[in-house]
Parts: structure tokens; C-alpha cells; sequence
């Protein structure tokens, strides 16, 4: 086969710490620390009625000088601060005081009641556009050790690409009129686009917000209403007066002007600590458009069962007298946990009750844990700075778990979450994946690390990190870091401190050893091991042993590891590690014991960065298998020896209902996974799941699809193809009859889900009776009077139902659809149409959906972008429609959508599959000439090209083998 080009062709955009094409550094955008932020008195008026877009506000900060200086540095982009409205005062001694004192109705006027010194303000205002800092100078230099205050107007837009402070429009279904609402996303660094301030999370200040609005419409901010009133200057306008906030960081200040509903929810009261008789409470709202106001019935039960959940397992109370939480119909994340007001899209906050899946109820349910748990988890505690987003991520990710497990255990997402973890592995298992502490400067740099290492690996890391140290023991830790930090930022080693502390207290840990130095290997360098054990079946005795896990490229031997440091995202040589080796704990069972509970997954054998390896007695029975990785809480694969596969074999096709599910999920996934990277013989894998046809749970066989896909994905463009299709029938159909899509009553949210996966697998596998079942059930939607009142389709079955009849439909079966979606009251039924309509086998049809992405006119919100390119990438007729529409348009997608990283996981969604030297040079003569687009996004560069190359080396190493292996079978 043809070399493949090597990774870091392009240097400039993809290797090393990130430079221009001259090859000189990006500048620091870190602001100075001569001065910290003690309190913001803001306000701002945004007129969003008919689509306006102008924003004008005033700022008033007061900030203590930490050392001298003559400027005043903020963030500003896209906003103008008028120079004449500029003032600068030094504080009195008690300034903060009488300012807190203030009225609010007052926060317009300076706020100062004493004389106090005047600093000259000199002219003009500069601007750092590199740097995003407006830069007021000054006439004098501030003095070290006091309180200022600095007073402007300004003036702004609304932003158009879902950040920062942006308009969004819809039509109310009842009235048949247009709205607008005006909403905020400042994370992780858009505060800077709404108002001036010092945009970064350890900057944290109080806040009293005050929104000017027309008549009709309703304000929200992150504190509860004082009062309104009239503005003086502009009839038919008010100003909303808001609480002073608690001390937080500018990118959870939030704000939202709209004409939407909203229904309470229980309120959460607890009675005060120091008065036993007074009741502190909780208001919770739930908001939406006024037409989608009945869709907030769940959200408005399960919030204050998490609230008090949470309360109680992190022991300490919600600070804030009120939350809302508001569903939104252009949001460009899944939720933002901005404090006292949460944001969502309608999709992750609302359900339809007549039309939810299964998966839509769970996952709404999800996200607001998520969120929730951000309250105390980036809130209350925020990291120093975005190095150590996975403290906000990791541990919203990792908890939502625990609260749905308790507040919902009929969904079992605990089980359900160990899917989530293999998933991260794939990305974790290449050489361009990242720390989960990684350095990070420029804006989009901090864009490109929300990604799965940083939520769902730091939740892996954490969830096992709970299981070494205990339950108690962690909590107690959690919470002791929660107490002491609180309104303040925190860096991991002082998490790190405070759970050494409570563990050398319970005697978890011996004083030698510590958090840190097992944590550390773990969020300080990329990857993770494959543990492999090698038993001797004569003394009884097995060898254990760590080995970084890689696919795609050649695994690093030992002898190359000493001499290699440990190479961050960014490509900065890190010294802490000189190798690739982590702190392992192993947990173990086998065939007498078969121990699958929870208090079995402590180690029973730690492997060290200097222990490599270790050996441990676990018995003579040669017909005895071992389990390493009790219910997964490692973050680590395991390969057994040949025998022992074998006898885990046996036990599969005998009882397999003997191992846990999660643990036969990772059997599964682990072999095919060593498979894919030339651990282990391909026969091996497909030996593990020759007992399938008797499973009955989910997870594994959402494990075995998982992999399964992989390798059909990867023959789609070959002669051979059909041989997959072949085998997959031969496995799926019999599960398929016998476990039916005829849902029943009493049936779990894991059944549902069963059943779902093994209708989507039948049709997408051309299983005749399934593809005839949905084109019937279609057809009879098509041909009801009344469609939109009217579809008999079960909501768990629409997604297969609707891909299957529209692939092997036409014209009129798209086009119904793509009216449909414009019908739909609930955003997940459109979602399930949008993904649908990527089904189709027609080019041509492809190519137009293609071009509704980029036309506003279409329907088509910039928020639904990524879902419709990847609907038609996921496509294998698509696939390559779908990666040529992108590499023809990149350039308008970094206009229109106005974020490098969203564009490269659009791109990233149609190249996920390509396997050909061919296309990946393509994608290399991409990256080479958009330098100056890529040079800010090199980490999403480099995983597009290293999924390729992997891709590729698969192709050379596996196709043969694999059509040969179909072949003997009979395929």
C-alpha cells in the first residue's frame, strides 16, 4: 500500500505550540494582573424586537490595584466605549460600603457620595483586536493597594453566530406571529462581546445586572427581580432592576429577554442552620415559548429532586433564593449552567409526553443533572483558568450519573454511562489526543478542549478515582473542597490536597503516598494503558502488566518510552512524566468468585509508573477464567492470555448471565479494539460474540454494534461489502425475531432501548420484513388527513422508521418529511426528521439538503448545521457527497457559522470513515492551504487527519484477513 503521509506535514498549523506561518508565536492574550475585579454595576439594553440588533449598556467596575500602572485593561469585541462617558475614581475608604448600600434603581449614576480623586482619562481608547482588550490610558498611574472605580457607556450588536449576547426569531404556533428573543452564551469567553470586562475565570466579582426592555417583553438574569420601571428616555421601555449577585466568574453571568411562559416547580426550603426556625428556600422555574409551555412537565418534576439530591451528597446547600431554567430554540451547546438562570436547548430541557422516546426523556433528564451539578462544580468552585475545565466538565459528567441513578433508577444510566467511557477511548487511543490538563491560550483553543477527553474521560478518571479511595472517604474529601473554596478558583492539586488529607484520615492511603501522584498520571498525559495478564496455570500465579494503548500507528516499546517526554496537545514538551505510565489500580474476580459488586472494585493489585508490572496468586483451577476492570471503573483495556480468552468464551455460550453486563459490554469491546490495534487475532473477537443470539441486554450489544459498525464502515467502499451484510444479518436477525419491536407496557427503558437498536440494525442490514414494516407504517403517515395531529408510529420506532422508508423511498417521501419537520411542536420529533432526511440514496437530494445548511431562508437554524451534515455523512451513499460539499464550501462555513471549531467537527463528521491515501491527501491540501483559518485550531486539524490515517493503517493491516475470515465462515 501507499505511505501514508506523515502527520505533521504542515507544521504551521498542526505540530508544536502554535505559530504563525513565519513561525512566530501567537501573542500571550492572558489580561495583566495589575488589577482585580471586586464588583460590576451593568446595564444593557438590547433591542431584538423585528430583528433589530443594537445593544448599548454602561459599566461601572470597581477593582483593587495590585500593583501600579497607567492603563486599565478589559475585554471588548465589537463594542465601541465611548470616551467621553469614561471616568475614573479612586474609591474612599468606605466606598464599598455606601455602594453596597445603594438602591439599585440608582446604579446609573457613578455611586459615589464622597469626594474622591479624579484620574485624567486620556484619549483615544486603544484596541488589542489580537488580544480582544480595549485599553482606557490613563493620565496617572494607579496606585498599588487601592479601590477604583471606572464608569463608561458603550455601544454593541448582537451577535449572529450564538454567542455572546444574540438574537434568534421563531414562529409561535397559536398566534401565527414572529418572535424574538435575546439571550446570552458567554462561555467559555464571550462575555467580552455582550459588555467590557475582565473576561477571564478567575476574575470573579459580584454582579447587580439591570436589562432594559420593551413593554411586552420579560427579563431574566442570573438574580432574582427588585423592581422595574420606566426608563425616563425611552417611552414604552423599563428597566429590570436585579439582585446583587454572589462573587462569579463573567461566563455564568446570564441574561434573556423574550416573551416566553413558565411554569414553578416545587421549591426547595431547608431550614437555616443557625435558626432552626426560619426557612431558607429555593424557587425553581422552568420557561419556554408560550406554545411549547406543556413540554415543561418533566423538567418541572425531576428539578427539585436533583436540587436536594445534590444538596445532600455534596452537604452543602444551593446558595442562590432562586433557578431558572429556560429552553431555548436557537442554542449552540446542549445546556449552559450559567448560575440562577440555566440555559438549554428545547431539545435538552423539554419533552413532548404524546411523542418522546425513550431517550429523549432520559437524556433531558440527564443534561439537567449536568447542569445542576455545575452549581456547585464551576459555579460555587471554578477552575483558575480553562487548563482545568475538566473540574467543571469532568465532575458535572461524573455526577449527573449518581443523580439519575438515584432521582431516576429506572433508566440504570449508571450501566448505561460505562458505553460513554469505551467511546472515549477511541479518540484517547490516538497519538492526537490531549491531557485532560492541557495549556491552553487563544479563545479558540479553549473551544477545541470541550470535547470528550474533557468531559467524559475526567468523569472515567474521577468515577474510579472514587472506587480506590472509598465512597466516604471521597465524598468527605468533595465536600471539605467545596466548603473551603466556595466564591473562589481552584486549581486540581489543591482538590488533589484536600482528598490526600481526608484518605490519609481514613487510612485509604499510607502517608507516603498520595492523590496527586496517582491523579497526576492520569490528567497530565494523554492516553491510557492496556493492562495484559498472562497466567501460569501450573503455580497459579498471573503476571500483570501496563502498556500505553495505541491505534493507528506502531505502539511505542519501552526502550523508545525512556527517552520520549510526555507531548500535550499543543505540542509543549511536558518533564513531569518522561513516560507513558500511570498508577493502575486492578481489580479482579474469577469463575468461583464471580464478585461483580460494587465492593469488589477496589485494587486488588496497583501497577506503578516504577512497578510496571506485578504478579498475584489467584489460584490453581486451570478451567477457572479471571475478570480484570470490575464493572469497569478503570480507565484502562484489558487482553487476557489465549486460554483465558477461551474460557471466557465457554462461559459466555454457557451462562454468560454469570458476568455482569457492563463487564461482558467490555469484553467485547476490549477484543475488538486490541484486534483493530494487532494485539489480538481478529478470530479471537468474533469468538466472543458468537454467544450474542442468547444476549438480552442492551449494553453489550451496543458494545458489539459499536465495533461492528466500525468494520462495516470501513468494506463500505469495497467489492466485499456484502460479505459484512451478510454476516451481520446472520447475527442480528434471529435476536431481532425473537426479541420483536413490538413494545410492551412493563417493558424497562433498557428494553425499549433493545428493542430500538435491533430494529435500526435489521433494516439498516436490508432485513427485508423490517424495511417493508417501516414503509408501511410510513405510507399510512403520508396518507392520514390529518399527519400532523396523526402518526401512528411509535415515537421509540420514528428514527429507524422514517431513515428506512426515506432510503428506500424517493422524492415524494423526502419532501413529505421536509414538510413535516416544519410542523413539529416537539424539537426532538425534528430532530428525528432531520436526521432522517440524510437517509436518502438520491445524489441529487443529498446535495440540496446539503445546501440548506448554509441558506438562512431554508429552515434550516445555524444550531441543526452539524446535525444535518453528519445525518448525510453517517450515510455510506453520502459520505463522500457530504466531505466534497465541505472541502467546497470551508470558507463560507467559517463565515457564516463564525467558529473555526464547529466547522472542523463538521468536517470531522464526514471524514470519520474515510479509509483511502487518497482522501487523506485531500484533507492534507486542505489543512495546507487555510493556514491562516486552522492556525488558532490545530488540535481539531490533527484529530481529523490522525482518525484518517488510523483509518487507513486498518485498511492495510486488517481488510484481507477480516473478508478472508467472512469468507471461510460462508459469507
Amino acid at each position: 500500500m501507499t505511505p501514508v503521509v506523515g502527520l505533521c506535514l504542515f507544521a504551521a498549523v498542526l505540530c508544536g505550540t502554535i505559530v504563525n506561518t513565519d513561525g512566530k508565536f501567537l501573542p500571550d492574550i492572558r489580561l495583566p494582573k495589575s488589577i482585580l475585579p471586586e464588583h460590576y454595576s451593568i446595564g444593557i439594553i438590547p433591542d431584538i424586537h423585528q430583528g433589530n440588533a443594537d445593544i448599548e449598556g454602561f459599566v461601572h467596575l470597581d477593582f483593587f490595584v495590585q500593583s501600579p500602572t497607567d492603563r486599565i485593561v478589559m475585554h471588548a469585541v465589537n463594542l465601541t466605549l465611548n470616551e467621553e462617558s469614561i471616568v475614573v475614581n479612586q474609591l474612599p475608604s468606605k466606598a464599598m460600603e455606601i455602594m453596597q448600600e445603594n438602591d439599585v434603581s440608582k446604579i446609573s449614576s457613578t455611586g459615589i457620595s464622597e469626594k474622591s480623586k479624579m484620574l485624567k482619562v486620556l484619549r483615544p481608547v486603544s484596541y488589542d483586536v489580537e488580544k480582544e482588550f480595549a485599553i482606557i490610558h490613563l493620565g496617572s498611574k494607579l496606585e498599588e493597594n487601592r479601590r477604583y472605580r471606572v464608569s463608561l457607556n458603550y455601544s454593541g450588536s448582537l451577535a449572529k453566530n450564538l454567542k455572546g449576547f444574540y438574537g434568534s426569531e421563531y414562529l409561535d404556533r397559536k398566534s401565527k406571529t414572529k418572535k424574538w428573543v435575546g439571550v446570552t452564551q458567554f462561555e467559555p469567553t464571550s462575555a467580552r462581546l455582550a459588555f467590557p470586562c475582565l473576561d477571564e475565570p478567575a476574575m470573579k466579582a459580584t454582579f447587580t445586572m439591570s436589562i432594559g426592555r420593551r413593554t411586552n417583553y420579560t427579563s431574566l438574569s442570573n438574580m432574582p427581580l427588585v423592581k422595574s420601571e420606566p426608563m425616563s428616555n425611552k417611552e414604552g421601555w423599563f428597566w429590570d432592576f436585579y439582585e446583587k449577585s454572589v462573587p462569579m466568574s463573567t461566563y455564568l453571568i446570564a441574561c434573556l429577554v423574550s416573551e416566553f411562559s413558565f411554569r414553578q416547580a416545587r421549591p426547595v426550603i431547608r431550614k437555616d442552620s443557625d435558626n432552626q426556625s426560619t426557612q431558607n428556600v429555593t424557587d425553581i422555574r422552568i420557561w419556554a415559548r408560550a406554545d411549547a409551555i406543556d413540554q415543561v412537565d418533566l423538567a418541572v418534576k425531576v428539578t427539585p429532586n436533583m436540587l436536594e439530591f445534590l444538596e445532600e451528597y455534596f452537604q452543602v446547600s444551593f446558595p442562590l433564593p432562586k433557578i431558572d431554567l429556560v429552553g431555548l430554540p436557537d442554542f449552540s451547546s446542549g445546556a449552559m449552567e450559567n448560575w440562577g438562570l440555566v440555559t438549554y436547548r428545547e431539545t435538552t430541557l423539554l419533552v413532548n409526553p404524546k411523542s418522546a422516546a425513550v431517550r429523549d426523556e432520559m437524556n433531558v433528564e440527564r443534561v439537567i443533572a449536568h447542569e445542576l451539578a455545575h452549581q456547585w462544580f464551576g459555579n460555587l468552585v471554578t477552575m483558575d483558568w480553562w487548563n482545568a475545565l475538566w473540574l467543571n466538565e469532568g465532575f458535572a459528567t461524573y455526577v449527573q450519573r449518581l443523580v439519575l441513578d438515584n432521582v431516576s433508577p429506572k433508566y440504570q444510566y449508571g450501566t448505561l454511562q460505562a458505553l460513554d467511557f469505551l467511546s472515549v477511548m477511541d479518540a484517547d487511543g490516538l497519538e492526537s489526543s490531549h491531557a485532560i490538563s492541557v495549556d491552553v491560550a487563544h479563545p479558540t483553543q479553549i473551544t477545541e478542549i470541550f470535547d470528550a477527553i474533557s468531559y467524559t474521560k475526567s468523569a472515567a478518571v474521577i468515577r474510579m478515582m472514587n472506587d480506590f479511595l472509598g465512597e466516604a472517604t471521597f465524598r468527605q474529601g468533595i465536600t471539605n473542597y467545596l466548603n473551603e473554596k466556595k466564591y473562589k478558583n481552584a486549581q486540581q492539586d489543591e482538590l488533589w490536597q484536600f482528598l490526600s488529607e481526608q484518605a490519609h484520615r481514613d487510612a485509604v492511603l499510607p502517608l507516603n503516598l498520595d492523590v496527586k501522584m496517582i491523579m497526576d498520571t492520569w490528567t497530565l498525559q494523554m492516553g491510557f494503558p492496556v493492562i495484559t495478564i498472562e497466567r501460569n496455570y501450573t503455580d497459579g500465579y498471573a503476571f500483570i502488566s501496563q502498556k500505553r494503548f495505541l491505534r493507528g500507528v506502531t505502539p511505542i516499546t519501552s526502550s523508545d518510552e525512556k527517552s520520549r517526554a510526555v507531548t500535550n496537545s499543543v505540542g509543549s514538551k511536558r518533564t513531569d512524566f518522561p513516560t507513558y505510565r500511570w498508577w493502575v489500580p486492578v481489580s479482579l474476580t474469577d469463575s468461583v468468585a464471580h464478585d461483580f459488586n460494587q465492593s469488589n472494585t477496589r485494587p486488588a493489585v496497583w501497577l506503578t509508573p516504577s512497578e510496571l508490572s506485578a504478579s498475584k496468586f489467584i489460584g490453581k483451577n486451570e478451567d477457572s477464567w479471571v475478570i480484570a476492570n470490575i464493572l469497569a471503573t478503570g480507565y484502562y483495556r484489558v487482553n487476557y492470555d489465549e486460554r483465558n480468552w477461551g474460557l471466557l468464551d465457554l462461559q459466555l455460550k454457557t451462562d454468560h448471565q454469570v458476568i455482569h453486563p457492563i463487564n461482558r459490554a467490555y469484553l467485547i469491546d476490549d477484543a475488538f479494539a486490541l484486534a483493530a490495534a494487532e494485539i489480538l487475532p481478529y478470530p479471537t473477537a468474533f469468538n466472543v460474540i458468537e454467544y450474542l443470539p442468547n444476549e438480552d441486554h442492551h449494553v453489550p450489544w451496543t458494545s458489539a454494534f459499536r465495533a461492528l459498525n466500525y468494520i462495516g464502515r470501513m468494506f463500505s467502499y469495497t467489492k466485499d461489502h456484502g460479505r459484512y451484510k451478510a454476516f451481520m444479518r446472520s447475527l442480528v436477525v434471529p435476536s431481532y425475531i425473537r426479541i420483536g419491536n413490538k413494545f410492551q407496557p412493563d417493558d424497562s427503558p433498557l428494553t425499549k432501548m433493545l428493542r430500538i437498536s435491533m430494529t435500526t440494525q435489521a433494516c439498516s442490514q436490508e432485513y427485508r420484513p423490517c424495511i417493508r414494516q417501516a414503509q408501511l407504517l410510513f405510507d399510512e403517515w403520508m396518507d392520514s388527513p390529518d399527519p400532523i395531529g396523526s402518526n401512528r408510529i411509535i415515537p421509540d420506532l420514528r428514527s429507524s422508521t422514517y431513515c428506512t422508508a426515506i432510503k428506500y423511498g424517493g422524492q415524494l417521501e423526502w419532501d413529505f418529511a421536509w414538510r413535516m419537520s416544519f410542523n413539529m411542536t416537539s424539537a426532538q420529533d425534528r430532530d428525528v426528521i432531520l436526521s432522517a432526511l440524510g437517509c436518502s440514496r438520491d445524489p441529487w437530494i443529498l446535495i440540496r439538503y446539503l445546501s440548506f445548511v448554509l441558506d438562512p431562508s431554508s429552515g434550516i437554524r445555524k444550531q441543526d448545521g452539524r446535525r444535518v451534515i453528519s445525518a448525510v455523512a453517517s450515510n455510506p451513499g453520502g459520505r463522500r457527497i457530504a466531505f466534497q460539499f465541505v472541502l467546497n464550501h470551508f470558507e463560507e462555513m467559517f463565515s457564516y457559522f463564525g467558529n473555526p471549531v464547529r466547522v472542523l467537527q463538521m468536517l470531522s463528521s464526514t471524514t470519520s470513515s474515510l479509509n483511502t491515501p487518497e482522501e487523506l491527501i485531500k484533507i492534507q491540501k486542505l489543512m495546507e492551504s487555510k493556514v491562516m483559518l486552522l492556525q488558532k485550531a490545530q488540535t481539531s486539524a490533527n484529530n481529523i487527519q490522525s482518525v484518517v490515517s488510523a483509518n487507513i493503517k486498518w485498511m492495510d493491516k486488517n481488510f484481507k484477513n477480516l473478508n478472508q475470515w467472512f469468507d471461510s465462515k460462508g459469507f
